[in-house]
């Protein structure tokens, strides 16, 4: 159990390290031996743990689908509100999540041209689908979106909105506050919603 804990918050260590040099200094310097540094930890340490610059790729991407995921786990808001508080997750409304989309993007660059570790970046983006497809599908169980609407393209159109929310704000955060990011999402649920028209 001891060495369970040890691992998981080492990764943990890795990830904000590898998030910090993403951010900082862009994907150039997302290397072994610049991850070791910043994490504070023996690049032969690290090695083991990831033995190639491409394994350490794959962990960025995955830590931030895990990050994601135990955020949404915590939410405890129904309705309407849970619908928000979920597209919330995605969007860069904190540094910590500005810091995900950061990396996700310089990632998702890269795996363009990188077959490896474009599953990782495909999965992560197909899971911001997902979170779409539930925030219309609370939406619908709580009787708020209306019901003449296609639910698949409006998760779709909301894919397209938070993708270019996330875009927009963490290329150049001084166009609208985390507020108004927020704020454009939930004028969009308003679009949806049955007792609003």
């Amino acid at each position: 159990m001891p060495r369970h804990v040890d691992l998981e918050e080492r990764g943990a260590l890795i990830t904000a390290a590898c998030l910090r040099l993403l951010e900082r200094d862009g994907l150039a310097a997302l290397s072994v031996r610049n991850v070791a540094d910043e994490a504070g930890i023996a690049a032969a340490s690290l090695r083991r743990l990831f033995p190639t610059q491409d394994a350490l790729r794959e962990h960025c991407l995955t830590s931030i689908e895990e990050r994601v995921t135990a955020r949404l786990a915590a939410l405890r808001s129904t309705g309407r509100t849970l619908a928000l508080d979920v597209l919330a997750q995605v969007l860069p409304l904190d540094h910590e999540r500005t810091a995900e989309i950061l990396a996700q993007v310089q990632l998702g660059v890269l795996s363009r041209t990188d077959e490896n570790l474009a599953r990782s970046a495909r999965r992560l983006n197909d899971g911001v689908g997902r979170i779409c497809e539930r925030a219309i599908h609370i939406m619908a169980e709580a009787g708020t979106l209306r019901p003449d609407l296609d639910r698949t393209f409006e998760a779709d159109r909301l894919h397209a909105l938070v993708d270019g929310l996330a875009i927009q704000h963490t290329w150049d955060p001084s166009t609208r506050s985390a507020e108004q990011v927020l704020a454009l999402v939930e004028l969009h649920l308003d679009g949806l919603d049955e007792a609003r028209h």
